[in-house]
C-alpha cells in the first residue's frame, strides 16, 4: 500500500472542486474553537486548578533552568515565554492552553495530510479537537499537556522522513523529526511510549525500514542530541532527580500492573468515542462505523497509519507491565494522533462520501453546549462554595501584598509557604517575586535561607496548613499576621479563607 496518496481520492466524487473549497473553509473553526475553549474555561473556573499544576509550571519555568525536580522543562519554559507577554491572568492562562491544543491540532491536520487528500484532513484536527483529550483535559497547562502540541508534529516530520521525497525535503524532515523527539522528551519523559511506537511502525513497514540505515537517520540523531544536550548535562550535574521521581511511581505486583493498564485502555476508548461520533458525522454513506471499528483490530485495513495510530499504546503497555506502573489515563492523552487520520484513510479508500459542511453545524452545537455547561458548573461551583470556586488565590496575592508593604519600603522578591498559595503569590504579582519550596527546598535551589534574610521573604500558610505555620515560625522568628481573604464569584460573596502570614524583614 502506498504510504501517501498521490492522487487524492474524491470527497464524494474526486474532481468535486466546490466540495473541497468548503472543507478548505473549515480551517476557520480550529481557531475559534480555542477562543471558544478559552472562554469556556473561564467560566467554569474559578481558579486556574485546584491541584496547582499550572502555578508550579509557572514558577519554575521564570528561573529558565534546563530541568526542575520533577519534570523536564518544556512545558515551563513555554509558560515564562508565554507570560513574558502577555498578563498574569486566568484568562491568559487559559489562552495559552488552548493555543498550546490548537498547534497540537494543526500538526494533526498536517499529518493526516500525508495519507488522505488535504480537503479531507482538517477533519482530522476538528474530530480530535471534540474530544476531552484536547478540550476539558488540555485546559490545565502542565507536562502532560505540552506533549498535545509537541507528538503530533513529532509523528508528521517521521511520516515526511519515512515516505519517498526529494533529498532535501528527506533531509529537512528528519532534522525536524529529531528536533521534535528532543523536545517531546523535554516535555515529559512520557515520551519514549511515543519514540518506541515510531521504531515499531519503522520496523514494521518494509519501505520504511530501509530509511532507517541512511544518513538522514544521523542527522535526525544529531538534531535530537543538541536539543537535548543542556538538559543531559544538568540531569548528570544534579544527579537525576527527575528519575528519581517518575520512579516514585513504579510499584506494586505484576497483576495490579495489568489491572491498571486495563482501565488506561479502556479509558482511552471513552476519550475517543466523541470523535469517533464526530467522523460518522462528516460521511453521508452507511457503513463508517464498521469499517472504522475494524481499522482498529485490523492492521490490514490502513498499515502505515495502523502502526502508528497503535503503536504507542502496545509501548505503554509493555513499559507500564514490565516496569510496574502506576498509570494515569491523562499520561496518554496526546498518543492518538494517529486515529482519526486512519479512520478517515480506510473511509478514503473505501471511497466513502463525506459531507463536510456538516462540521459548521456540528461545531456550533458543541460549542453552545460546552459554554452552557461551562457556565453552569462556574455558577454552581460558586453556589456550593466549592473549593476551585471560592479560594481566593488571586486576592490572596493582592491582600498579602499589602501586608508586605505596610511593614517594608522595599519590593516583595521571594514567597514560601503552602505551595499552592505561595506559587500562585509569585504568578498573579507579575512574577517579579521568585519561589522557594518551604517544605521540599530542594526542588527550588536557586534559593537559599540566606537568601530569606538578605533579601527578605513573606510566608503566606493556610490556616489549616500546621506543617508550614510551624516551619515558618521557626524560619522566620516572627510573630504571624492572621489574614482572611474572601472573593466575589457570579454576584455572590464567597465565603473567607484564613492564612497566616510571616513578614522576614530585609536586612537594610
Amino acid at each position: 500500500m502506498s504510504t501517501q496518496l498521490s492522487n487524492p481520492t474524491s470527497l464524494g466524487s474526486a474532481s468535486d472542486k466546490p466540495a473541497a473549497a468548503r472543507i478548505a473553509s473549515l480551517g476557520w473553526l480550529l481557531p475559534f474553537h480555542a477562543l471558544v475553549w478559552t472562554l469556556a474555561a473561564w467560566l467554569a473556573r474559578g481558579n486556574l486548578d485546584i491541584q496547582g499544576d499550572m502555578v508550579e509550571t509557572y514558577v519554575w519555568g521564570i528561573e529558565w533552568q534546563a530541568g526542575y525536580a520533577k519534570h523536564p522543562p518544556l512545558s515551563s519554559w513555554v509558560a515564562a515565554a508565554w507570560f513574558s507577554v502577555f498578563p498574569h491572568t486566568d484568562l491568559a492562562y487559559f489562552a495559552l492552553s488552548a493555543v498550546n491544543v490548537l498547534v497540537g491540532l494543526a500538526g494533526i491536520v498536517a499529518l493526516a495530510g500525508r495519507f488522505v487528500p488535504r480537503q479531507i484532513a482538517i477533519i482530522a484536527g476538528l474530530a480530535m479537537a471534540v474530544s476531552p483529550l484536547y478540550s476539558n483535559l488540555a485546559i490545565k497547562f502542565n507536562p502532560n499537556a505540552i506533549l498535545l502540541s509537541v507528538w503530533p508534529w513529532t509523528a508528521y516530520f517521521f511520516v515526511r522522513y519515512v515516505q519517498p521525497g526529494s533529498r532535501l525535503a528527506r533531509s529537512g524532515a528528519a532534522l525536524g523529526l529529531g528536533a521534535c523527539a528532543a523536545l517531546a522528551v523535554l516535555g515529559k519523559y512520557f515520551t519514549i511510549v511515543l519514540l518506541l511506537g515510531l521504531l515499531l511502525a519503522l520496523l514494521a513497514r518494509p519501505a520504511w525500514r530501509a530509511r532507517l540505515v541512511s544518513l538522514d537517520s544521523l542527522l535526525a540523531v544529531a538534531a535530537g542530541i543538541a536539543v537535548l544536550a543542556p538538559h543531559v548535562h544538568w540531569m548528570m550535574v544534579n544527579h537525576f532527580p527527575t528519575l528519581e521521581y517518575a520512579a516514585q511511581r513504579t510499584g506494586g505486583t505484576l497483576l495490579a500492573a495489568v489491572g491498571r493498564f486495563g482501565i488506561y485502555t479502556l479509558a482511552q476508548i471513552g476519550y475517543l468515542a466523541l470523535s469517533f461520533v464526530f467522523v460518522l458525522l462528516m460521511v453521508r454513506t452507511r457503513g463508517a462505523a464498521r469499517l472504522m471499528a475494524l481499522s482498529v483490530v485490523r492492521s490490514a485495513s490502513y498499515p502505515d497509519l495502523w502502526w502508528l495510530a497503535l503503536g504507542p499504546l502496545f509501548a505503554v503497555g509493555v513499559l507500564s507491565v514490565i516496569g510496574k506502573t502506576q498509570m494515569a489515563s491523562v499520561w496518554g492523552m496526546a498518543q492518538w494522533f494517529a486515529m482519526v487520520p486512519l479512520w478517515l484513510a480506510v473511509l478514503v479508500q473505501a471511497r466513502f462520501e463525506f459531507a463536510p459542511q456538516r462540521a459548521i453545524r456540528v461545531m456550533a452545537v458543541y460549542w453552545a453546549l460546552v459554554l452552557a455547561v461551562s457556565a453552569v458548573v462556574g455558577y454552581t461551583g460558586a453556589r456550593r462554595n466549592s473549593d476551585d470556586a471560592a479560594e481566593p488565590r488571586a486576592e490572596l496575592a493582592a491582600a498579602a501584598q499589602a501586608v508586605w508593604h505596610e511593614r517594608t519600603s522595599q519590593p516583595l522578591s521571594i514567597v514560601a509557604g503552602s505551595t499552592h498559595e505561595a506559587a500562585s503569590m509569585v504568578f498573579y504579582d507579575g512574577g517579579r517575586a521568585r519561589f522557594w519550596d518551604l517544605h521540599w527546598p530542594a526542588a527550588t535551589p536557586w534559593l537559599t535561607p540566606a537568601d530569606f534574610a538578605r533579601r527578605g521573604s513573606l510566608i503566606v500558610c493556610r490556616g489549616d496548613d500546621r506543617g508550614c505555620i510551624a516551619t515558618a515560625s521557626s524560619l522566620s522568628h516572627a510573630a504571624p499576621i492572621a489574614l482572611e481573604v474572601s472573593k466575589t464569584a457570579w454576584g455572590r460573596e464567597l465565603p473567607a479563607h484564613p492564612y497566616q502570614l510571616f513578614v522576614i524583614v530585609p536586612q537594610s
